[in-house]
C-alpha cells in the first residue's frame, strides 16, 4: 500500500511537468518526445483555455494555468496540499484565505469606488480571473450589484464599449461571415452550450442603435441567468450580430470597434439571421434557448412570429417586460380591488415593450372569463404621432399595432387622451423622459382613488416620469412602479420604497424550467404563469412600502417558484424532453444548478472494501494446462 508522500511522489511523477508547449517549435517537441525517457505525452495535457464544462481533472492543468483559468482559480483559497501537488506552490504569498475572506476584500474593493463605471469594470474583471468568486459576490449582494451588472449601468457600459472592451466574454458574427456562421460558433471552446443571449445592437434599453457596442446586454443577461437561477456558465453564450450601425456618431467615432458602414437590411439580413438560427440548431441542438435582445421593434415582433414555433426562442423585451409588468398589476389588484377586466389602460409608446404588456394584459383578461374584443376594448395606445386610430392620417400603424388601434377621432396629445379616456392605469414604455408631465399626473389621481403608473423605460434618464414626481403630483396615493431603480420619496411623513419592475425576475427563472426540461417551444402561456407566480410571491409588507415587487434579495427564490412552475406547465403540456419526469421538480431543478462555493482542487478517491481470503493453488493456470 503507498504511503501518503509516495502516493504524492507518484502523482508529481505523473503530473508533472504537464503544460502543453504549444509555443514551442514543432519540431523541437517531437524531438524532445522521442528522446524522453518517459512514455508520458504532453499532448494528453490541455492548456487552460481548453478544458471545458463544469467538471476538470487537475491532472489536465496543472501550473500556474491552473491560477489563470477563471473557472479554476481560488486565489488565496488554495491549501498548501492544492498548491503544492497542482504546482503552484510559490506562485502566491504564504497567506491562506476562505472564500468568506474573499468577499470582503471584493465589497471591500467595489465600495472605493465613486463612479458607477468603475464598480462595473471592477466586476468584469473579477469575472476574468475568478468565476466561482464573481458569482457568490453577485448572489450574496444582489441589491447592490445588480444595478451595476445590469441596468442602468449597464447602458453607459455599451455607450463606452470600445473604450473598456479587454477580452471576449461572446461571441461576435458579422453580416461578412455570411456561409461561416456555423464555423464562427465552434469557435467557442464549450460544448456544452444550452442558452444563447443574441442582439444586434440596433435598439439597446433607451439609447437607441450602438452595433456592436451592445455586446455589453447579452453578457449582462446571462451574468443573471447564473446569479440570480443558477444556471451554469458555461452553458451560457453571449452572441452579438454586427450588422453595422445607423449611428453617424458611432461610425466616425474613432474607438468604436465594430463593422464601420450602414447596417444591412432586407433580405440580406433576414438570410443571415436565417443561417445563425440554423446553425445554433446545427451546433448546440434543437432545445438550445435563443433569447433575442434589443433588436429593433419591426424585426423584434418578425422574428417573434417566424421562430417561435420552430425554434426554442423568445424575446425578452417583448415577452419579458410583458410578464414583469403584468406581475405587477396582478399585484396591484390588493390595493385596488380591482380586476384586469374593470381598468382601463393607456399606454404611452407602442414599440416592443407596450405591445408585449398589452397583448399579455388581454390574455390576463380573457383568463378572467373576458372576450378578446371586451379585453382589447379596454386599452389604447399612443406613439409618437398620437392616439392608434384607424382613422388618422400621419403616421403608419404596423401589424401587431392594428388589433389596438380605435375607430374614433385621432388625438395627438398624451394629456388629451388622458383626459378624455380617463385610464385607471397609465403605462410608460416610450423611452421619452418626462413624458408624465404634473399634469397628467394630476389628472390620474383626480380621477382615480388609486391611480397606478408604471414609467417602465430604462435607463433612468429615459424614465417617463421620476418616483418624486409621481408621488407628489398624486398627493401620495399613486401605485407605482419603474424600469429602473429610484430612491425613496416621503410624502405626508410616510416613506414609499417604490419597487422595480425589472424584467430579471422572470426571464432567468423562465430560461432554468425550459433548459432542465429541454422544451422545445416557449408558448405565451409560460409568461402568464410566471407573472402569477412573481405576483404572489408579493408580501402585504412589500405593498405597504410602496412596492408591488417583492425585494431583489429574494429574486432567487422567485426564479426556483418560477422554474418549478414552468417545469411543471412542459411536462403537462408535453413540451419536455426530458424524461422521465422528476416526481419533485424544486429538489430536480437544485441538483442541477451551478456550485457557488469552491470545489475541491484534488483527484477524486475512494477506498474500496478489504477483499476476501482465497487460498490460491501452487501452480498457475497456464502450466496446469500445458500438462
Amino acid at each position: 500500500m503507498f504511503s501518503r508522500p509516495n502516493l504524492y511522489g507518484n502523482l508529481t511523477k505523473i503530473c508533472g511537468n504537464m503544460r502543453t508547449t504549444a509555443l514551442v517549435n514543432p519540431s523541437s517537441v517531437t524531438a524532445a518526445a522521442a528522446s524522453s525517457p518517459t512514455p508520458y505525452s504532453n499532448a494528453n495535457v490541455r492548456q487552460y483555455h481548453e478544458v471545458v464544462g463544469d467538471i476538470v481533472c487537475p491532472s489536465q492543468v496543472r501550473g500556474i494555468d491552473h491560477i489563470r483559468d477563471p473557472r479554476l482559480n481560488k486565489g488565496l483559497a488554495f491549501t498548501l496540499e492544492e498548491r503544492q501537488i497542482l504546482g503552484i506552490h510559490g506562485l502566491q504569498p504564504a497567506r491562506f484565505k476562505t472564500m468568506e475572506e474573499q468577499l470582503e476584500l471584493c465589497k471591500i474593493a467595489v465600495n472605493r469606488y465613486m463612479e458607477p463605471l468603475n464598480k462595473y469594470l471592477y466586476l468584469a474583471d473579477l469575472a476574468d480571473r475568478n468565476e466561482h468568486l464573481y458569482f457568490r459576490f453577485l448572489y450574496d449582494n444582489i441589491e447592490d450589484l445588480m444595478p451595476i451588472v445590469y441596468t442602468p449601468t449597464v447602458g453607459l457600459a455599451c455607450q463606452r464599449f470600445g473604450l473598456i472592451y479587454r477580452r471576449p466574454r461572446g461571441l461576435f458574427i458579422t453580416v461578412n461571415d455570411r456561409g461561416h456562421v456555423f464555423d464562427i460558433l465552434r469557435n467557442w471552446p464549450e460544448p456544452d452550450v444550452r442558452a444563447i443571449c443574441v442582439t444586434d445592437g440596433e435598439r439597446i434599453l433607451g439609447l437607441g442603435d450602438l452595433g456592436a457596442n451592445g455586446m455589453g446586454i447579452p453578457v449582462g443577461k446571462l451574468a443573471l441567468y447564473t446569479a440570480l437561477a443558477g444556471i451554469k456558465p458555461h452553458q451560457c453564450l453571449p452572441v452579438l450580430i454586427d450588422v453595422g450601425t445607423n449611428s453617424y456618431d458611432l461610425l466616425e467615432d474613432p474607438l468604436y470597434v465594430g463593422l464601420r458602414q450602414k447596417r444591412v437590411i432586407g433580405k440580406e439580413y433576414d438570410d443571415f439571421i436565417d443561417e445563425f438560427m440554423e446553425a445554433v440548431v446545427k451546433r448546440y441542438g434543437q432545445n438550445t434557448l435563443i433569447q433575442f435582445e434589443d433588436f429593433g421593434n419591426q424585426n423584434a415582433f418578425r422574428f417573434l412570429d417566424k421562430f417561435r414555433n420552430t425554434y426554442c426562442t423568445f424575446n425578452d423585451d417583448i415577452q419579458g417586460t410583458a410578464a414583469v409588468a403584468v406581475a405587477g398589476l396582478y399585484a396591484s389588484k390588493r390595493i385596488t380591488n380591482r380586476n384586469f377586466a374593470d381598468s382601463t389602460f393607456v399606454f404611452a409608446g407602442a414599440g416592443e415593450a407596450a405591445i408585449g404588456i398589452a397583448s399579455l394584459c388581454v390574455k390576463a383578461m380573457v383568463d378572467e372569463g373576458v372576450d378578446e374584443k371586451t379585453a382589447l376594448s379596454k386599452i389604447w395606445m399612443v406613439d409618437i404621432d398620437g392616439l392608434l386610430t384607424t382613422t388618422r392620417k400621419k403616421g403608419t400603424i404596423s401589424t401587431h399595432q392594428t388589433k389596438f388601434a380605435k375607430d374614433v377621432e385621432p388625438l395627438d396629445k398624451l394629456e388629451d387622451i388622458v383626459t378624455k379616456y380617463k385610464p385607471n392605469v397609465l403605462i410608460g414604455a416610450s423611452a421619452a423622459a418626462g413624458i408624465f408631465t404634473p399634469k397628467i399626473l394630476q389628472t390620474m389621481a383626480a380621477n382615480n382613488e388609486r391611480p397606478i403608473v408604471f414609467a417602465l423605460s430604462n435607463p433612468t434618464s429615459k424614465a417617463e416620469c421620476t418616483a418624486e414626481q409621481a408621488y407628489q403630483n398624486t398627493d401620495g396615493r399613486v401605485v407605482f412602479s419603474s424600469g429602473s431603480p429610484f430612491p425613496p420619496v416621503t410624502i405626508n411623513n410616510k416613506t414609499f420604497t417604490p419597487g422595480q419592475g425589472n424584467n430579471a425576475y422572470i426571464f432567468p427563472g423562465v430560461a432554468l424550467g425550459v433548459i432542465a426540461t429541454g422544451t422545445h417551444h416557449i408558448p405565451e402561456d409560460m409568461f402568464l404563469i410566471s407573472a402569477k407566480e412573481l405576483a404572489n410571491f408579493v408580501e402585504q409588507s412589500d405593498l405597504d412600502r410602496g412596492s408591488l415587487y417583492p425585494p431583489l434579495k429574494s429574486i432567487h427564490e422567485v426564479s426556483m417558484r418560477i422554474a418549478c412552475a414552468i417545469t411543471s406547465y412542459a411536462y403537462k403540456e408535453g413540451l419536455a424532453s426530458t424524461y422521465p419526469e422528476p416526481e419533485c421538480k424544486r429538489e430536480w431543478l437544485k441538483e442541477q444548478l451551478y456550485n457557488f462555493n469552491y470545489e475541491s482542487s484534488m483527484p477524486v478517491t475512494w477506498a474500496w472494501p478489504r477483499m476476501p481470503y482465497f487460498k490460491t493453488r501452487k501452480d498457475s493456470p497456464l502450466l496446469s494446462s500445458m500438462k
